[in-house]
């Protein structure tokens, strides 16, 4: 049933976490600060990643968390985790407390695999300002046709990666034209086979199985969501290598951060304006409310950093992932004022992996 909106006042709204280190935790080597989760590495191949409250749009940390926003994030992306074992192995161990994993330390590949079924976003932006209506265009490698409607669905599933960092940060041709702080530059087959080192690919030929991989992924997921009321529009997923340069799917797998879901049965035709209406379930609704006060544009980042998120568009947005996450895993969150902080460190001290302790874990892959 729905989460009790009742339940969500303001204490509970500010009961949230954010991205910070936490030195109770023993560890083999510095923690590491990614966008969302801090990551330790507590030794055996073994990694905890805790993943915050926090949110960002346009580019911009947003100085108010979302309630419960990293543990149903985390849910869903375990529940995908442990149904699509079968496609293709993850990293995940299990979970050990709210917002808080264990999984298995990997060397990441440095491609964001990024794979659209409906042309919408920057995708259909790119084909707009191209012609591509008229013409059809070249996108990432991949010649869409003309006479698409935004947000139509494509004729198949098609891959449009991204690098995963700025293009200063790989040194090869088909970089040199493109601003060097230019986040995630796009990529495709051909460029990243010709140089599939850099992005950390131990062999060129582990793209392809990646990409094979990744259509059966989307497939079931795809398939698994449109039962429960969403269309996946479109999805991004990361790999590494495991001790034994086996492949993995690491970091989460079909969040409402990661990919976009739309209503199923809100998706149709509309002649009027001749493109498809959609009602996105995501964290569209935090860009909207940010893109209707106008604080979005590249000038205003400052602004924005500093923004206070209203109490009501924080708790609908809240709804939102609330309501997802039960769709999907048929799951909710603990609705507490008990402070996150206390409630994760308390669970961790329980199975040993605080302070000296965490020597005496023996945490096994389920």
């Amino acid at each position: 049933m729905p989460i009790n909106e009742k339940f969500i006042t303001p204490k509970v709204l500010n009961n949230t976490l954010k991205r910070e280190v936490w030195p109770e935790i023993h560890v083999k080597s510095m923690p590491k600060m990614g966008k969302v989760r801090t990551v330790y590495d507590i030794g055996d191949t073994k990694l905890i990643m805790v993943s915050s409250d926090n949110l960002s749009t346009h580019d911009v940390v947003h100085k108010r968390q979302v309630f419960a926003k990293g543990e149903n994030l985390d849910a869903i992306s375990s529940f995908y985790f442990e149904k699509t074992e079968n496609i293709i192995k993850n990293h995940f161990f299990a979970d050990l407390a709210p917002n808080t994993w264990l999984v298995e330390r990997t060397d990441p590949i440095r491609i964001e695999f990024v794979f659209r079924q409906y042309l919408t976003g920057s995708g259909w932006k790119a084909y707009k300002e191209s012609n591509g209506p008229e013409k059809g265009m070249n996108f990432c490698g991949v010649f869409l046709r003309p006479g698409y409607r935004k947000n139509e669905k494509l004729d198949e599933l098609i891959f449009t990666p991204t690098a995963k960092g700025q293009a200063r940060d790989f040194i090869i041709p088909e970089f040199m034209a493109v601003n060097s702080d230019e986040d995630d530059p796009k990529l495709d087959v051909a460029a990243i086979i010709n140089n599939y080192q850099a992005f950390g690919l131990k062999d060129k030929n582990d793209l392809y199985k990646i990409i094979e991989a990744s259509k059966e992924l989307y497939s079931f997921i795809h398939t698994d969501l449109m039962n429960k009321g969403y269309l996946l529009a479109d999805t991004k997923w990361e790999f590494g290598y495991d001790k034994d340069k086996k492949i993995l799917l690491i970091d989460e797998c079909v969040t409402p951060d990661s990919s976009r879901f739309w209503n199923a049965k809100e998706y149709k035709l509309n002649p009027e304006k001749n493109e498809f209406s959609i009602v996105q379930d995501d964290k569209q609704h935090f860009r909207d409310h940010i893109e209707s006060i106008g604080l979005h544009l590249p000038e205003k980042k400052a602004e924005l950093a500093e923004y206070w998120m209203p109490d009501d568009v924080l708790k609908e947005g809240v709804i939102k992932y609330c309501n997802i996450r039960e769709a999907i895993t048929g799951t909710l969150p603990v609705i507490t004022a008990t402070p996150r902080i206390d409630m994760i460190s308390n669970d961790l001290m329980m199975l040993g992996l605080l302070e000296d302790k965490i020597q005496g874990s023996t945490m096994e892959k389920k």
